[in-house]
């Protein structure tokens, strides 16, 4: 599956198909996270390199006017800012800033390295991408270019400095935007002789020695045993699949790629630029870089959300299961808690915030009234300290005409205007305690990148996708009201009371000790299904699964295998008044050493026998969940497991309305989104003044459609 802002909306259905449940802004961190500039960052995206100069005044009164803090622009302006090699023309730029800060509005510079000119491919074209069938990209579009190719390194760093040399002491540029979105691409890995060269020489420094790289992919088979690293290939068609561990390796070795691609430019920018902050964008949810790396030295994590798209997602699907504010509500609330768990739950900011219909060949819908200014107080409630709009003007030619913007292609107001404004301005008036405050989060969900890399290797059945059961699997768990950060292996799991992990197919021995450490010590531990099947060279175990944590799980697995005929169906006993469920795609088959059986199989070849069981390890719990629940029984067993590890949700809600909690000290904040169109009525179990209308709130309140209420608790 290959993701692009073309082809998003047709290859992400799956990942929908898998939702069926339900005065100022805070202060930046400065580079090295070492301060806070007090800028605020309430602003838009602006294409002055696409907007004729006689209107660049006009544009920043009425942004001014509008309450905008600050845009980010020239992210695609290499051709202007470098018309042919080494000639550097930033004398239209820099009048645009001038404008620009004239009316107090600051400016984020992007690099311009994710569309290169035209002179460029013509006079270097070993810099185009190859995609996985081995055939070049083109120009014309944009993220067409190696990661590892030199020249093309080269030439990004040169026109990068140079703008750095230009803007540093330039008033009103405040930061930087390195590229622009990494992971959205018809084709997000290359597979070239520049990258094979650099996979070899990853490869060296990984395993040091041969010996080593062909005792741990097991190369043996289909006699693939390398006596020189130049021999080895990257994963191109060949007569048969891959090795599973060259496979997985190469999907790394591209992460690693394109984070040293951004880390060149980060260096020049933290050495030419110390006082100004640097961040990149990237939308959530898409894995084909580790984004936790990407993000690892930046300041803060910079996401682009788009909610109009989920409900685009479900056109295509027969029978779509739940309803489109379901979808929207599961796939961008994660989103955000991905984002903010990036960097350990500091806050984030949304680089390019939905502004009115958008996409390319086909786009959304107009957003119903109210919801973007719904959709900006989710991303604040989950952890934002920043918004910028997609765009300021709505573009009149190029591939992104009806990327409509704030205003009109006749730049008439657009219908969401005033909205947008609103928006803004109240952003302005909540108190800094409220987004300096910390996001309150009891639970985690585990998001591994090699987990979902191997499924894509070898799935096991067609239809099982690692981001779909990620994706059931969370919106399952924020029904019940907590909150969930969106964590990777290696984090730190003690603050949690509870950690679900979906398909984990891929666990090293230092992620399961760290598991088998929070359990001894309290924490309860909830697996999917194909638990500790490999390890982190995409090899089967070498013991009785679920591998390196079958004293933790207190079981064993007797048999397992995918499901494609009539579902098989399960029986959950251990949890009181529960109906009889299905499994659908996958059945691990268990066998109890310590455990309690909770559920077990029936209609099936292994009726009787157990598909979730319990086990007490320590002080804590591990949960076996061996079946791939239907979506009502994985509703009613995720939510009691997080129940019996001590998580209780604040009240009750009625169906549509998201709650999440912010803590700063003993000051409490509740923010109430209803995402329906109809109003909807909350019972609060405590008073508390509105922040946004400055009314006392107790009992009963009403939520309108699309309505938001921030809460201070009293």
């Amino acid at each position: 599956m290959t993701f692009s802002r073309r082809n998003f909306l047709r290859g992400a259905a799956v990942i929908v198909g898998a939702v069926s449940l339900r005065d100022r802004i805070w202060a930046l961190a400065a580079p090295n996270g070492t301060g806070t500039p007090a800028r605020l960052l309430l602003g838009v995206d602006y294409y002055p390199d696409q907007t004729p100069e006689a209107l660049w005044e006009e544009d920043a009164r009425m942004m001014a006017d509008f309450g905008v803090t600050n845009v980010r622009i020239a992210e695609f302006a290499w051709a202007l800012m470098e018309p042919s090699e080494g000639k550097y023309d930033f004398t239209w730029l820099q009048r645009s800033i001038d404008i620009l800060h004239k009316h107090n509005i600051a400016v984020i510079l992007g690099t311009p390295s994710a569309a290169p000119p035209p002179w460029l491919t013509a006079k270097y074209p070993e810099v185009m991408e190859v995609n996985a069938q081995g055939l070049p990209l083109h120009p014309g579009g944009r993220r067409f270019t190696c990661p590892s190719n030199k020249t093309n390194r080269r030439l990004s760093i040169a026109i990068a400095t140079e703008m750095a040399r230009t803007f540093v002491q330039t008033p009103g540029v405040i930061g930087w935007q390195i590229d622009n979105e990494f992971t959205l691409s018809d084709s997000p890995r290359c597979y070239c002789n520049a990258c094979r060269a650099g996979f070899q020489d990853w490869l060296r420094a990984k395993y040091g020695s041969l010996e080593k790289l062909n005792q741990d992919w097991g190369t043996v088979f289909w006699s693939q045993s390398y006596s020189d690293f130049s021999q080895i290939p990257v994963p191109l068609p060949s007569g048969a699949d891959p090795n599973p561990g060259l496979a997985l390796d190469y999907d790394r070795y591209q992460s690693y790629a394109n984070v040293s691609f951004l880390e060149e430019q980060l260096a020049m920018l933290r050495q030419k630029c110390p006082n100004h902050f640097i961040t990149t964008n990237n939308v959530g949810l898409v894995d084909y870089i580790n984004e936790r790396d990407l993000y690892a030295k930046l300041d803060f994590v910079a996401f682009d959300n788009y909610p109009g798209f989920f409900k685009m997602l479900r056109e295509g699907q027969a029978n779509p299961e739940g309803s489109d504010w379901e979808a929207i509500l599961t796939m961008v609330a994660m989103s955000h808690d991905f984002g903010r768990s990036l960097k350990d739950g500091k806050p984030f900011m949304i680089m390019e915030e939905q502004s009115g219909k958008a996409g390319q060949h086909t786009f959304s819908a107009q957003p119903e009234k109210g919801q973007l200014r719904l959709w900006t107080y989710q991303a604040v409630a989950h952890g934002a300290m920043g918004v910028n709009y997609f765009r300021w003007d709505t573009a009149t030619s190029g591939a992104e005409e009806y990327w409509h913007g704030v205003l009109n292609h006749d730049r008439s107001p657009s219908p969401g205007f005033e909205e947008i404004r609103q928006t803004i301005k109240e952003l302005k008036t909540l108190g800094k305690d409220v987004l300096e405050s910390q996001y309150v989060a009891e639970a985690a969900l585990v998001f591994d990148y090699d987990c979902s890399w191997a499924v894509q290797i070898q799935p096991g059945h067609a239809r099982l996708s690692y981001l779909a059961q990620v994706v059931a699997w969370y919106g399952t768990l924020s029904a019940s009201h907590t909150g969930i950060d969106v964590i990777v292996p290696g984090a730190e799991l003690t603050p949690y009371k509870i950690v679900v992990a979906p398909l984990p197919y891929v666990m090293s021995e230092a992620h399961a000790q760290r598991i088998r450490d929070f359990v001894r010590n309290g924490g309860s531990f909830v697996a999917g299904f194909r638990l500790g099947v490999k390890n982190e060279f995409s090899q089967i175990v070498r013991t009785a699964l679920p591998g390196f944590l079958r004293d933790v799980m207190g079981v064993t697995v007797e048999d397992y295998g995918p499901i494609y005929s009539e579902k098989a169906g399960v029986k959950l006993s251990g949890f009181s008044g529960a109906p009889d469920g299905t499994c659908g795609l996958w059945a691990d088959v268990l066998r109890p050493v310590s455990a309690e059986v909770l559920a077990t199989y029936t209609n099936f070849q292994h009726a009787g026998k157990p598909a979730i069981t319990q086990n007490s390890f320590g002080k804590g719990k591990a949960v076996y969940i061996g079946a791939d629940l239907d979506p009502v029984s994985l509703a009613r067993v995720l939510p009691t497991l997080a129940g019996s590890a001590g998580i209780r949700s604040a009240m009750d809600l009625p169906r549509g309305v998201e709650m999440t909690v912010r803590e700063a000290g003993r000051k409490r904040w509740m923010f109430l989104m209803n995402h329906k169109s109809e109003a909807q009525t909350v019972k609060l179990t405590n008073p508390g003044t509105d922040l946004l209308s400055g009314q006392a709130r107790s009992g009963e309140i009403e939520l309108a459609g699309y309505g938001v209420q921030i809460l201070q608790m009293s």
